[in-house]
Order: C-alpha cells, then structure tokens, then sequence
C-alpha cells in the first residue's frame, strides 16, 4: 500500500542520518574537548546511537554488544587522534578557527574551497608543517572510522548490510543534489 511504501522511505531516510550519525559520530569523539565534557556537554553518545541502530536495522541483543564494544575498542584511539589535533595549533589558533566557523556558519555561506580554506589558515598564522600534521592525523581518523565501520558491517546480517548500503546510496545522491561544498579532509 501507499501508506507502507512511505512509511518505509521514511524508516529508510531516518536510517541513513542514524547511519551518518553512527560515522560522523566516531569523529566528534575527536572534536569534543575535555572542558565540554567537564560542564556536562556530551559528544557522540553510543548508546543512543545504539538505540537508533537497534531501531532502524533491528539489532539483536547479541548485534548490540558487539557493536557497543566495537565503539568502546575505539575510543582510546580516536582520543588520542584528538587529542593530537588539539596539540597540533595553539590556543589561539583554535579559537580564531572556531570563530570564522561560526561567522561562515551564520552567513549560511557554502563550504570554501580547498585553496580558500589554506589561505585563511595561513592568515591565522597555521604554518605548513602545522597543516601537513592536520592532514596526516585526518588521514588516520578517517583510517579509524573505516575500521569501525568495517567491523560493525561484519556484526550485521546480509539483509541489514544491504540496508545500509542502500541508505548510504541515497545519502549520497542526496547531497549530489544539493551539491558538494567539498569533502572533509581535503586541506
């Protein structure tokens, strides 16, 4: 029925943001800082990323350990790629970043171009030895979260599998659509 086929490309586009949430979310582990978490801001949040996987691909019991383990095996990593991006820029250099994010953000503005984005690092005072170490701790974080996506892929079933590689097509073709502001990490 009508009613049915919507409900399932509804469930299937809910899948595919959980399943960008699940990817995504292994990077703000990097992206979220000590301070934030001392005055109780949260970062990624495996168990409710948990509960929309179990929702969406209906995880067993069983599915829901493993990848509950699977995200837990990681963290140590993905901290300390953080932490080593933290410790890549000064203090200063982080907060002038975080403010022209927001100021692009505010603007509503599109993603500036690989070049444009090297040009404001330079006027900030990043140096070139300070990018090359951002690039390679990038490289190794998204390394990372292919590992991760990797072994939870292994966790699900076939049929669970090709929903995901299903919502992932459709993420895509969407932000075709839309049009790509650039992919992340190509500084």
């Amino acid at each position: 029925s009508q009613a049915a086929k919507g409900t399932r490309i509804m469930t299937k586009r809910s899948f595919a943001n959980i399943l960008t949430g699940l990817i995504l979310g292994c990077s703000l582990l990097l992206l979220t800082s000590p301070a934030l978490a001392e005055r109780g801001q949260r970062g990624f949040n495996p168990e409710k990323m948990m509960e929309k996987m179990t929702t969406h691909l209906d995880l067993t019991t069983e599915q829901q350990a493993q990848v509950m383990a699977i995200f837990e095996s990681h963290k140590p990593q993905f901290e300390q790629l953080r932490d080593r991006m933290r410790s890549t820029l000064t203090e200063e250099q982080r907060a002038a970043i975080k403010e022209m994010r927001k100021d692009g953000k505010a603007a509503g503005g599109e993603r500036p171009s690989k070049e444009e984005r090297r040009a404001r690092l330079t006027e900030l005072g990043v140096s070139e030895d300070q990018m090359q170490q951002m690039r390679s701790i990038r490289e190794q974080m998204k390394a990372e979260r292919e590992l991760v996506k990797n072994e939870i892929s292994a966790v699900l079933t076939p049929e669970q599998q090709a929903k995901l590689e299903e919502m992932k097509a459709k993420r895509k073709a969407r932000r075709g659509q839309r049009g790509m502001r650039g992919e992340r990490g190509d500084n």
